[in-house]
């Protein structure tokens, strides 16, 4: 008898667990309230100087060749505007999310600043 229970058990567990899953997903956020275009005029430039923690790679361009450290990435925020700068090192595991209110100083081997961009 026990054989014959098991299977039934395990068939009405799964089917309540099935149960408890939702199919619900977010809704995507309004237009203009986010994304890696949020605060760009239409075309996707943004104008230069610092925005709402929009991020403007071109104002850091002058970090080229600096070493990446506590001061370069205060100097970026400034220079760009952004909300978060991450500091990229050679052969890195990095994310691969876009994120526009961050700048991204990629590195070489001597620690000085190569590129600069945004996500």
């Amino acid at each position: 008898m026990n054989r014959t229970l098991s299977p039934a058990l395990l068939t009405v567990t799964l089917i309540a667990l099935a149960g408890c899953t939702s199919n619900e997903r977010a809704a995507p956020p309004a237009p203009g309230l986010g994304g890696p275009m949020a605060g760009a005029p239409i075309g996707g430039v943004a104008p230069a100087g610092p925005m709402d923690g929009a991020c403007n790679a071109g104002a850091a361009r002058p970090l080229v060749g600096q070493i990446a450290n506590l001061q370069t990435t205060e100097q970026a925020k400034t220079m760009t505007g952004a909300a978060d700068v991450r500091i990229l090192y050679p052969n890195q595991p990095v994310t691969q999310e876009f994120v526009g209110t961050r700048l991204t100083l990629d590195t070489n081997d001597e620690n000085r600043v190569t590129q600069v961009r945004c996500g």
